[in-house]
């Protein structure tokens, strides 16, 4: 069956289990669990559920804990609570609270039983359909209009790409939930500061705390104008408080993008007139306002062991990071320095030197060591 048919059921009396099992048969995908602590081991090895049933009323590892957990692991699993009368209290204060879907009361009737599962999955179906249309439609949007911002400003928009392929290889290291979040924060990122960027760019910094102002305005402005676009209030918020303490209502998820953003912008600016290793020893320097984890995770992306080659075009591949900026020989920049290249980018560079407009070769890369 299909992902979005799985079903989890939790209980401790397994009599009860083996009920459902034959009733149920052909139904749905049913897996069933003996117990809590049996049911976090199967949501910690499994691929997230469409919907978990769990039981209140069970020895060691509780109802609460169970659905806790589905709800730490994936946050879209719709979770319905078994109860009894003596936890009454409890379903209902875990409903208002927004961690259950619903609770039914033992025992249930067959019918009740599997007309919540149904909304449950019919529930699920609709969350997973948004968030693809999130993750997948709206990323591509914003890519589009990035790249062809980035034809008009490749010095602003560039430092967007490469932060956001930075944020990527990060996301993937630190298991971020909605890693499509983080990507488009780091491409949109950049646009308050349109016009200014030329000249962050050959600027000599003594400190980062040389720039504060200008990076806390092109934050400020970035989020306002991201912020009106539906459905990226998240986003929005990442980019807003690079330079601002979180506020009360701030989550963990917006915290965690705003460090990453600041700390992979600062990065990117230093490295202007520093090499790798120089700027990530100033980041060391200002630790606290970076997440410590990331910080040392990039600076082994970064610094990690590589070659430099220096190739024609037909030679590039897939992987290569560029170490300069890809130029025509009128001056022209067709990719900013720090780029991982792509099949589609180095199908356009050939394009373009294929249609008549020189590219000037050969082309500095940073090739990982274990790659071709």
């Amino acid at each position: 069956m299909s992902p979005s048919r799985r079903v989890l059921l939790v209980d401790d009396e397994v009599n009860l289990l083996q009920a459902f099992q034959r009733n149920l048969r052909g139904r749905y995908d049913l897996v069933t669990a003996p117990g809590g602590q049996a049911a976090i081991d199967m949501l910690k090895s499994n691929e997230p559920f469409a919907v978990v049933v769990s039981d209140m009323q069970m020895p060691e590892v509780d109802g609460m804990q169970v659905l806790s957990e589905a709800r730490r692991l994936a946050p879209d699993t719709v979770r319905i609570m078994l109860t009894g009368n003596v936890d009454q209290s409890t379903a209902v204060a875990a409903v208002n609270s927004g961690e259950v879907f619903r609770f039914l009361n033992k025992p249930c009737p067959f019918e009740t039983f599997t007309a919540a599962l149904d909304e449950g999955l019919h529930h699920y179906q609709i969350a997973i359909a948004e968030k693809e249309l999130l993750s997948k439609t709206l990323a591509g949007c914003v890519a589009m209009v990035n790249e062809l911002l980035s034809i008009a400003n490749p010095v602003s928009f560039g430092r967007g790409g490469r932060m956001r392929q930075w944020i990527k290889r990060l996301g993937a290291s630190l298991s971020l939930p909605n890693l499509w979040q983080y990507e488009i924060a780091a491409m949109l990122s950049q646009l308050g500061s349109i016009g200014d960027m030329s000249k962050q760019r050959g600027l000599r910094l003594e400190s980062l705390e040389d720039m504060q102002h200008e990076l806390k305005t092109q934050a400020a402005l970035s989020s306002s104008m991201v912020s009106k676009i539906p459905k990226l209030e998240t986003i929005a918020a990442m980019i807003g408080s690079q330079y601002s303490k979180p506020g009360p209502k701030e989550t963990a998820e917006v915290e965690m993008g705003a460090k990453l953003l600041r700390m992979l912008s600062e990065y990117d600016i230093v490295l202007g007139n520093r090499t790798p290793a120089e700027a990530i020893s100033q980041l060391r320097e200002s630790t606290s306002v970076y997440h410590p984890q990331a910080l040392e995770i990039f600076a082994s992306m970064v610094l990690g062991p590589h070659t430099i080659k220096s190739l024609d075009l037909d030679s590039l591949l897939d992987g290569m990071i560029l170490e300069t900026d890809v130029m025509t020989t009128s001056g022209a920049i067709l990719l900013s320095h720090g780029h991982e290249l792509t099949g589609s980018m180095i199908q356009r560079l050939r394009n373009f030197s294929r249609n008549g407009i020189p590219v000037v070769q050969p082309i500095v890369v940073r090739v990982p060591c274990g790659t071709n």
